[in-house]
């Protein structure tokens, strides 16, 4: 799956508390989506476990924390969002965990699970 995950392909990182509560606080301009509130569950189980993070969690991670940045200076959502996406050279669906994209398969169509190589034969999106 490196294809997906640009610069952060094979690499891990650590979640600091400072920077997961800039992405709370991100994220709850959107309103309350599940998908959002199961990555950001995902890594505040990384910090009380003491475990670094990777794949989709680490581009959620930087994602969300370069848009929070660029929508600070003045960006819409629209714009931060693609450049968030560029900064790291990643793909956007990239950004949920393939658990998470199983886990609510009304909130994401087949592109999805075709990236991951999810299996879709129980799912109608």
């Amino acid at each position: 799956m490196d294809y997906l995950l640009g610069d952060f392909a094979g690499k891990e990182f650590p979640v600091e508390v400072e920077k997961l509560n800039i992405i709370e606080q991100h994220t709850a301009i959107f309103g309350k989506w599940e998908p959002n509130e199961a990555m950001l569950a995902r890594l505040k189980t990384a910090i009380a476990e003491g475990r670094n993070i990777s794949g989709a969690d680490a581009s959620f991670y930087f994602h969300e924390l370069k848009e929070a940045e660029l929508m600070q200076t003045g960006l819409d959502y629209a714009e931060a969002h693609a450049r968030a996406l560029a900064e790291y050279n990643v793909s956007p669906y990239s950004l949920y965990h393939p658990e998470v994209i199983e886990a609510f398969p009304d909130e994401f169509n087949n592109n999805w699970r075709n990236a991951w190589r999810i299996n879709q034969s129980n799912h109608h999106a």
